[in-house]
Order: C-alpha cells, then structure tokens, then sequence
C-alpha cells in the first residue's frame, strides 16, 4: 500500500483544523504524528480513516481516490483510538467474532483464542466489554487488529492507558505490522516513546505541518534538530 496525501485541508466553519497537508506514505513507515493539542493530530488520522471529508485536497491509496463512506479501501485501513468502537454489550470474543464477520475476514475460533491469548485477555474472553477497564479495551482493539490485519494502522494517543506489558505488546505488533509491509502512523504526545518505535517524525502546528524528516542516527543530534522545530512555549511528555 502507498499513501499520498496532496493539499489536504479541514475546516469548521471559519476554523481551519488543517491547511494543504501534503505528505506519502510508504511500506514499512512508521510515523510520529507530534504536535501540541489543537494541533490537528485526530482530525488528520480521522481523514485518513475516511471518518472525515476533507474541505479541499485528496487522499490516493494504491492509485484510488479514498473517499469518505463506503469504500473496498476501509478494510485495508485500522484506527486504534482512545474511543475504540467496541460493542459494551458483547463480551471480548464475541466482539472479535463480530468484526471478523463484518470485515468478511475467515478466521477461525482457534484464531480468535490465539488474539485473545496474545493480548492477555483470555481469562475475561466471556466478559462483557463494558466491564473492562480502558487498558483492557485497548488490549481487546489491538487483538482485533491483529485478526484483521489492516495495511494502515492509525493510532490516537494509544500510550494513555496502556500499563508496562501493554505497551511492549504494542511495539511487538507494531513491528510485526511493519516487517509485513504495513503502514503505522501514531498520533501522540510522548514524544521519547513514539521516536523509540517510530522512524519518521512529523509535526503539526496549528494546522500545518512544520516538520517531516526520517529519524536519522546518532539520535542526539536528530533530538537537536527535532527540538528546534518545537513551538516556542510547547513541550510535550518526554
């Protein structure tokens, strides 16, 4: 999968949340999507997941307009997000068995035993999702892609509820998703965790974008140059 991004812009009313993004995604990416709040961080995920239509620009996936809505592309593409759809009144396995159905993905019982097992969830597996707390209803959004293996996987601050072993299960899957081709592009403000698992850095400031270089060794000189680009006043979770 490839991803350009040419001109992309939001607004709300007389607010501009994004002004003429233009960036490419490559196999393999893992991007740092930085920038302080309000800078429109969850808006360009949002877009990209086509839960948004933008005001002006466009997104080409593999050469096809991404269009807001229904789409062959929306299968290829994953949102981990603070706000997981998850179903409250289904329990974790029937919540994967559910989303294996509607994204027409054949995945056997075994597999789903496996995602749950892999996530730490296998003894809650017939627990309803609204008796989870926020980690483990991370934990069950990461077996869920895990099952359904999305070629882009777009996350929103995904380290705000994740304990010590959820975060090194992320990077794991992180890394898996990549050696296999995938695209990750993680919205966050822990800049030293994203920078530790990520290989290009961007940074949006009030809609723009104002950084977008590789991670480069050795890292202390990168962190220099990366810190310059940092708005005056800003700083974010180290």
């Amino acid at each position: 999968m490839r991803v350009v991004v040419h001109n992309l812009s939001k607004s709300y009313g007389f607010l501009w949340a994004l002004k003429k993004i233009n960036l490419e995604l490559e196999p393999g990416d893992c991007v740092a999507l930085l920038g302080p709040n309000g800078a429109g961080k969850t808006t360009l995920l949002k877009l990209l997941s086509a839960l948004l239509h933008p005001t002006t620009g466009e997104i080409v996936i593999d050469g096809q307009r991404f269009r807001q809505g229904s789409s062959p592309l929306r299968g290829a593409i994953g949102l981990l997000s603070p706000n997981e759809h998850l179903y409250e009144g289904l329990t974790a396995e029937e919540n994967l068995r559910f989303f294996k159905a509607l994204y027409g993905r054949h995945k056997s019982p075994q597999e789903i035993e496996d995602a749950l097992k892999t996530v730490g969830l296998s003894r809650w597996s017939n627990d309803y999702v609204s008796s989870l707390s926020s980690g483990m209803k991370c934990r069950l959004a990461i077996a869920k892609w895990l099952l359904l293996e999305p070629h882009l996987l777009l996350l929103d601050e995904p380290y705000g509820v994740l304990d010590g072993s959820g975060v090194d299960l992320l990077k794991t899957y992180l890394k898996r998703l990549r050696q296999n081709g995938g695209i990750v592009m993680m919205a966050t403000h822990h800049v030293s965790r994203a920078l530790a698992v990520c290989s290009r850095a961007l940074i949006l400031h009030q809609g723009s974008l104002i950084f977008d270089e590789p991670r480069q060794e050795p890292w202390e000189s990168f962190h220099r140059t990366f810190a310059d680009f940092l708005p005056r006043g800003e700083r974010w979770n180290s």
